[in-house]
């Protein structure tokens, strides 16, 4: 990665709160995707424009997970992405995953970054099971 790029180094999803990836989410409480990127130091330093996405997609049957807050915009050094390492937290409510309970899932990341000449990085994670109720 260059001093003008950003990229994505994961996408996982984890129990609420907790530090580390986790491939088995239970449907009776909320779950959290996490897109950890970074910025190269001109880019950054630039203050330039970014757009973090994600999308989280049923692979049993194909449909959308909805997510909450499934982007992000803003300028490099805001508050959420003040330094060269950025997170996102995205929560997929216990009622979203009760709905898809028993289904395999995976969240596809992006963030779209700089202004007069953007770029963009993509990810997925990998895939988790929606534990059945």
């Amino acid at each position: 990665m260059g001093p003008n790029d950003a990229q994505i180094v994961r996408v996982f999803s984890r129990e609420p709160g907790s530090q580390i990836a986790d491939v088995t989410l239970d449907p009776g409480q909320n779950a959290e995707i996490v897109l950890e990127a970074e910025a190269g130091g001109a880019l950054h330093q630039g203050g330039g424009r970014y757009t973090v996405t994600l999308a989280v997609r049923d692979l049993s049957d194909g449909s959308a997970i909805p997510v909450n807050g499934a982007t992000v915009q803003g300028n490099f050094l805001d508050a959420n992405w003040p330094g060269l390492a950025g997170r996102f937290t995205f929560t997929v409510s216990d009622t979203t995953l009760k709905a898809h309970a028993g289904s395999i899932a995976q969240a596809f990341g992006s963030v779209v970054y700089g202004t007069s000449q953007p770029g963009a990085t993509f990810a997925l994670s990998q895939p988790f099971q929606i534990l059945p109720q």
